[in-house]
């Protein structure tokens, strides 16, 4: 068996910024990276995915995804949307 674990693509938020569990759209489409990955994956896999769409959208542009929520980010309460250095100030 083989396991293969691919990162979400970049997120559309201002570097620095602590997401999280937020559902943030893609900086750019999936396309061109799911095109690229679909040649080192082998040809039968399973695929699952966090239901945030940066997540999920990247594997449904390389299949037909499983989506499980217990994948998703954590959750970082007050410290979501702000810069780290916004929360290391107030810490």
């Amino acid at each position: 068996m083989e396991l293969h674990l691919i990162r979400h693509p970049r997120p559309a938020v201002t570097p620095g910024t602590c997401y999280g569990r937020s559902d943030l759209p893609l900086a750019e489409p999936p396309d061109v990276l799911a095109k690229a990955l679909r040649r080192l994956l082998p040809e039968d896999f399973a695929l699952y995915a966090s239901p945030l769409q940066r997540a999920r959208l990247l594997a449904e542009a390389l299949g037909t995804p499983h989506i499980d929520p217990r994948l998703q980010e954590i959750d970082f309460g007050e410290w979501e949307g702000r810069s780290f250095a916004e929360i290391g100030s107030a810490i």
